[in-house]
């Protein structure tokens, strides 16, 4: 996909990238599905890791948008299907956390950021 879509409508947006969110999907599903089949669990630290680093880079990526500029790694490099893997891994029980954080559910606060950051970055895609 080429660096703009100029033209296009937000939904327009989020079509064009369909074939990277499906080579993601299955990308992300493959590397945390092996994870925690060979590890016996989904480390809680890599599990925050993947999230606070999600977020951050969204961050970053909306500075870069409210300037005029592309989202880092625009157009070959999408993180979104990674937070979707992570909400099916952790509604299905699948990856658990354990332990909380600051009295909430590690599985709550985990899921909490991949969704608000899935709700971000679809937002950015179809802004950018």
């Amino acid at each position: 996909m080429p660096h703009g879509t100029p033209g296009l409508t937000p939904r327009q947006r989020l079509v064009a990238r369909g074939w990277h969110y499906l080579v993601y999907s299955v990308l992300f599903l493959v590397l945390y599905g092996g994870i925690r089949l060979v590890t016996g669990g989904f480390p809680e630290w890599l599990l925050f890791a993947v999230l606070v680093g999600s977020v951050l880079k969204d961050l970053y990526d909306e500075l870069r948008l409210q300037r005029g500029g592309q989202p880092l790694g625009y157009a070959g490099i999408e993180h979104s299907p990674s937070n979707a893997v992570l909400i099916v891994f952790l509604l299905s029980g699948f990856v658990d956390p354990a332990g909380s954080v600051l009295g909430v559910p590690a599985r709550d606060v985990a899921l909490v950021i991949a969704v608000g950051d899935l709700l971000f970055d679809l937002s950015q895609d179809m802004r950018a």
